[in-house]
């Protein structure tokens, strides 16, 4: 069950990125092929808990794993996966040092996701959630996330702990920009829960646009009122015209452009500081500018 729901889609983008990353490093196969699989591991089981916290009821345009057979089996399937993860650092062939540096990025990126959950849990329509808290969120719950198969395949090259700190940097920049463009992506039918769209609106989750629009000198005391009525309501009572309400109020504050450039910018800062990594080459450099341009420009 935990394999099939591990191989049930989506956009591989945490795997594929180790593979892209070792592949330019010259890393053998049968070492890097552990490395992109633990990333899909810990991806998986992060989403079937995330999917029961937040009782969505559609992941990849099918019905997530807690809806279709259960939240027992659900919860058992992720840790299963959480196991895998362990499996693979096993498998790799690594000195003794080397080892325990991945497990402590494997570990360090479980806690540090976790934390930013909590931050997603407690920040769900909250009349004060801030940009700052917003940004506190994003970067536990997916800044190193994303940077996490990077660290390990430099760790498993041999990089030093110079690169290894700098990849990190890049997650905290491009991971951000990654979830402000899955809190737009939100607003559209394309994000794969079954069509609809403002499942986060439905979820009061603390977005970007969230966030920004109460801060915004052009949110009302009655918009705002409105606004967190209606983040606070369970899915079931939340409907299609209240969703096309709290957009409405996005769009006055400006909270959507304001999302766009900032996920721009975002992506721009972890390309600038990849591109000042030394021990890469201009061709790699080259080939992350169209990764990043995809992470914040993709439709799905």
């Amino acid at each position: 069950m935990a394999l099939i729901e591990a191989n049930s889609g989506g956009k591989r983008v945490r795997p594929l990125l180790s593979l892209w990353f070792g592949s330019c490093l010259g890393v053998e196969m049968e070492r890097l092929l552990p490395v992109a699989c633990l990333t899909e591991w810990l991806h998986s089981a992060f989403l079937i808990h995330d999917d029961i916290q937040d009782g969505d009821i559609w992941r990849r345009d099918r019905p997530t794993l807690w809806k279709s057979h259960g939240i027992p089996t659900a919860l058992n399937a992720a840790d299963w996966l959480l196991s895998a993860v362990y499996r693979e650092i096993s498998s790799i062939s690594l000195d003794p040092s080397s080892r325990i540096r991945i497990l402590d990025a494997v570990s360090d990126v479980h806690r540090r996701t976790v934390v930013g959950q909590q931050f997603d849990l407690s920040g769900r329509a909250d009349p004060s959630f801030s940009l700052q808290r917003y940004e506190e969120l994003v970067r536990s719950k997916t800044g190193r996330y994303l940077a996490l198969g990077m660290v390990c395949v430099a760790i498993v090259k041999g990089l030093d702990d110079g690169v290894v700190d700098t990849l990190w940097n890049v997650g905290d920049q491009l991971g951000p920009a990654f979830q402000i463009q899955d809190d737009l992506l939100d607003l559209t039918k394309g994000k794969g829960r079954g069509g609809e769209m403002g499942n986060d609106i439905r979820e009061g989750k603390p977005s970007i646009l969230f966030a920004h629009s109460l801060q915004s000198s052009a949110m009302t005391d009655a918009d705002k009122s409105r606004l967190v009525s209606i983040m606070d309501r369970s899915r079931e009572e939340t409907s299609t015209t209240d969703i096309q309400e709290c957009i409405e109020i996005f769009d006055k504050c400006g909270s959507i452009e304001f999302a766009k450039a900032e996920a721009r910018s975002r992506s721009a800062q972890g390309l600038g500081i990849f591109s000042d990594i030394d021990e890469l080459s201009p061709l790699i450099k080259a080939e992350f500018e169209s990764i990043c341009e995809y992470l914040t420009e993709r439709n799905r």
